[in-house]
């Protein structure tokens, strides 16, 4: 028995599955590391955010990188020995776990299918479909587009729960409208709160296929990001989505090994030593004959294009949150291409703090934290939006928002600064903080309410008027998005 294997009762032991082993994240031998970390340890950290407490913050971040890339031992989806994280159950999945033990016994002959899709969250920004459709229907018009239009800017994500989230989600049947409208009526603001050890996970991917290849080459074609912009009307109005980002970096398809690379082209025609990176820079998942199955089902369906042997998965992104504290921390990782001097929203300090249990290629990604709305902290309620902007989001996610994409409620108070005295407003994807965003995680319960949307970067206590009517997720808007 794998030592790391989900336990649950026996009428629901998810190891009786042929393919879900869900590991739970392993100690990372992190020296000053530990999960679940206390929340009074981490409170003092956010509190008091001496440039130790920071080198502490960033230590727990990475930590958590260390586990979720730890290769598992298993088997996933025809995949060998993949890491941690790829075990773990999609929201569909633990929805769909029988309580009957007959019926689990059938579920156990049928394989795991591998969830992805077009970010869910794409979908709030108005007219997303059609101008994704727009750019395909224009590169298959080209007869010999250049090397600059066979950029991918296709992305593809799924949601996961680690086995202690997963296993509170189904004994408290959280992915069923039916039991949150029970909650509701109860009296309950908000489901019931995850346990500390719970863990929720959004990866992001691309496919390194010969649609996006150099012609007569092995290089794939993708831009790379290039660090948070300046906010101008553009991007107010279109976001700032992988289509405008400059330059390309190319990967060599046939290389599984690991490049001297560090930089992206910035004219999109010259591939050479120093922009071509290997598949070995990725935490990647080759496409065999034993899995093309699996990624011609669902990927071949949103991209319209063959998925064939020899194309690769790549992980490009992934947000990762926790419940240690009350608010959830929040981290999220970016593949780049010089690790060492990531771009916003990543930062030097955390790439000079990433300790040697991170291994290549996971140690190929930058990551961006914030365990607040706004600094100095503030309490859960009984609050200010006063003081600095805390920026955290992921490029592969919410560089897309324009600022059509946030509605109100909540509406944007801002964040004022004593200093300054001046109202700062954040008003699109790439001036975000997941904790804000994710605190309006809610299920509309009285149709006299409100809906709560999608929010930048302010405080919003947990007592706010605006979740009259609503059903508070605990910061999870998979609940809000998924439950049926």
């Amino acid at each position: 028995m794998h030592p790391y294997r989900l336990l649950l009762p026996a009428a629901l032991l998810l190891s009786d599955l042929a393919s879900a082993h869900p590991v739970p994240l392993p100690n990372p031998h992190i020296p000053g590391y530990s999960f679940p970390e206390s929340e009074s340890q981490l409170m003092d950290w956010i509190n008091q955010p001496t440039p130790a407490n920071t080198r502490q913050i960033y230590r727990h971040g990475w930590g958590l990188w260390a586990s979720l890339t730890t290769p598992s031992g298993q088997s996933e989806f025809d995949i060998p020995n993949v890491p941690v994280y790829l075990t773990w159950l999609t929201p569909a999945e633990v929805a769909a776990l029988p309580s009957d033990p007959e019926q689990l016994k059938a579920q156990a002959a049928t394989p795991r299918q591998l969830q992805l899709r077009v970010p869910r969250q794409f979908q709030r920004v108005p007219g997303f479909q059609e101008k994704l459709q727009a750019k395909k229907a224009e590169l298959s018009a080209k007869a010999n587009p250049s090397t600059s239009d066979m950029r991918d800017t296709s992305v593809f994500e799924m949601v996961a729960y680690d086995p202690a989230a997963a296993e509170f989600a189904r004994k408290n049947q959280l992915f069923s409208k039916a039991e949150l409208t029970k909650l509701y009526n109860a009296g309950n603001a908000s489901i019931p709160a995850f346990p500390s050890n719970a863990v929720t996970i959004k990866p992001v991917y691309k496919l390194v296929s010969k649609a996006n290849m150099i012609k007569g080459s092995s290089l794939y074609v993708m831009p790379a990001w290039p660090g948070t912009p300046k906010v101008t009307p553009d991007i107010e109005k279109n976001g700032f989505s992988e289509d405008k980002w400059p330059g390309c970096v190319y990967i060599d398809a046939k290389n599984p090994g690991k490049s001297k690379a560090d930089r992206a082209d910035p004219s999109c025609s010259h591939p050479n030593a120093s922009n071509t990176f290997a598949l070995g820079d990725f935490i990647a998942y080759p496409v065999t004959a034993d899995n093309v199955k699996q990624f011609q089902q669902l990927v071949q369906a949103q991209l319209k294009q063959s998925v064939e042997v020899g194309d690769a998965l790549i992980l490009m992104a992934m947000h990762v949150t926790t419940r240690e504290i009350t608010e959830w921390t929040w981290q999220t990782y970016f593949w780049t291409p010089n690790p060492a001097k990531p771009p916003l929203p990543g930062n030097r300090a955390a790439a000079a703090a990433r300790p040697a249990q991170v291994a290549w290629p996971a140690a190929h990604y930058a990551m961006s934290i914030g365990y607040q709305m706004v600094a100095p902290n503030q309490p859960i309620n009984g609050g200010k939006s006063v003081g600095q902007p805390v920026t955290v989001y992921n490029p592969y996610l919410e560089s897309d928002f324009n600022a059509a994409t946030f509605t109100a409620p909540p509406v944007n108070v801002g964040i004022y600064s004593p200093v300054s005295k001046r109202t700062f407003h954040a008003t699109v994807g790439v001036q975000t903080n997941c904790m804000t965003c994710h605190s309006g995680a809610s299920v509309q319960m009285d149709s006299k309410a409100s809906a709560i949307g999608y929010s930048t970067n302010f405080y919003i206590p947990r007592d706010a008027p605006m979740f009259k009517g609503n059903l508070q997720t605990d910061f999870l808007w998979s609940i809000a998005d998924d439950a049926k």
